[in-house]
């Protein structure tokens, strides 16, 4: 059996406490969205007020006209332009033709604005996946680089750090990324984050499939293009 409109929104994490009659009537007024091969669902930096729930095809996200991440179906990408209107941080363009559910600002706040209990469980989670995003942030020696570092390499930390966050890295999984830019070897990284060499091989295979690439050359390719 196909999934509904419900189904997709029952499925995303910061709405899985709202109420069935509230998701009902809220997927009730989504509307659907498609786009073809090529075209841009929003481009970096312009406002957005809406938030994307994909139910068939595939999305490119990239930064810079670097390729960052790719979304398919089941997932969502926008979330955050549900809670405040701020610029987009990258842009979104179709691999292939893709049907989208699109959950407007306006939507979402008059649908939830009964339930003020949701509303304070979805910010609890959005607030979260933000401190989880901050992680990669950090590093050992974060305060080194700002100290003793040339701009220009605080940039390129910075930039590095922005892929990893963009591509969904956990935040070991940016630990073991960052390492791997650095020439370790995988016995090298599981000694000096404390992880058995098998641990190390796992999230490499996981940041592999995040970034799309197939090698640690590719890796480093793309975090230093």
């Amino acid at each position: 059996m196909a999934k509904t409109n419900f189904d997709f929104l029952s499925d995303i994490d910061f709405l899985q406490k709202v109420s069935v009659d509230t998701l009902e009537c809220l997927a009730s007024e989504c509307q659907l969205k498609e786009l073809a091969v090529g075209e841009v669902l929003f481009q970096d930096g312009e406002e957005g007020d809406s938030m994307y729930v994909i139910l068939s095809g595939e999305l490119v996200v990239s930064k810079n006209e670097i390729e960052i991440a790719r979304r398919a179906k089941g997932d969502y990408l926008g979330e955050m332009a549900l809670v405040e209107s701020k610029p987009r941080s990258a842009t979104v363009v179709s691999a292939v033709p893709t049907r989208l559910l699109e959950i407007t600002q306006e939507q979402f706040q008059t649908k939830l604005s009964a339930s003020p209990d949701a509303l304070i469980a979805i910010m609890k989670t959005l607030s979260s996946r933000a401190r989880e995003n901050l992680k990669i942030f950090e590093s050992p020696d974060s305060s080194r680089l700002r100290l003793d570092e040339p701009e220009s390499k605080k940039k390129l930390e910075k930039h590095v750090k922005y892929l990893m966050q963009e591509a969904g890295l956990t935040s070991r999984e940016a630990d073991v990324a960052r390492l791997i830019c650095t020439g370790l070897s995988d016995k090298e990284i599981a000694k000096k984050l404390e992880l058995s060499h098998h641990t190390v091989k796992d999230h490499l295979k996981k940041i592999y499939a995040k970034f799309r690439v197939h090698a640690r050359a590719q890796l480093v390719s793309l975090m230093y293009k």
